[in-house]
């Protein structure tokens, strides 16, 4: 009988590692946490120790795989938009329409609960709101020259006016 519980337990905490080795811990970062207080979490975040920029939000741009351990991400990048210093926004798109059919609506099911059919539509393209908590999240799918592209956008509604490109300074790494 101990021989079993033990055996129980080892396949739990098996289980447990393997699922967090899937996770993208950085979609949970807060908007409004300064860059330099995660900066030691994640080595590819910009250097925030100019003040060169002031108010301006920048857009950073970078391979999700820098972030995110996630399969359902591997053929995907993020923008990362930072205003005064501070993660203000997340952005993940789709790069491979062939290879990456799906992949961000499924992420999207897993980490924010998405359920609308609709969207699992092959030629479905639109926004489906999946914000809660303070948390603005966008799920969307758009036509681009060569097919239909996902995109996945994280903020908050305080800070959702400073991710219109027009006010966006791209930065290039």
């Amino acid at each position: 009988m101990k021989i079993f519980s033990k055996i129980k337990l080892f396949m739990l905490i098996f289980f447990s590692l393997n699922i967090n080795a899937y996770a993208c811990d950085f979609i949970k970062v807060p908007m409004g946490t300064f860059i330099s207080a995660i900066e030691d979490q994640y080595d590819y975040l910009p250097d925030t120790s100019s003040d060169e920029w002031g108010s301006e939000t920048l857009k950073y741009n970078y391979d999700t795989s820098n972030f995110c351990d996630d399969d359902l991400l591997k053929n995907s990048y993020m923008n990362i938009f930072v205003k005064e210093k501070k993660l203000i926004g997340i952005e993940i798109e789709g790069i491979d329409v062939d290879k990456n059919i799906n992949q961000l609506l499924k992420f999207s099911e897993i980490n924010f609960g998405l359920k609308d059919e609709q969207a699992k539509k092959e030629n479905w393209v639109g926004v489906v709101d999946l914000s809660t908590g303070g948390k603005s999240i966008l799920y969307g799918k758009v036509m681009g020259l060569d097919g239909i592209y996902e995109s996945i956008e994280i903020t908050t509604p305080a800070y959702g006016d400073f991710l219109i490109m027009g006010d966006v300074v791209e930065m290039n790494q």
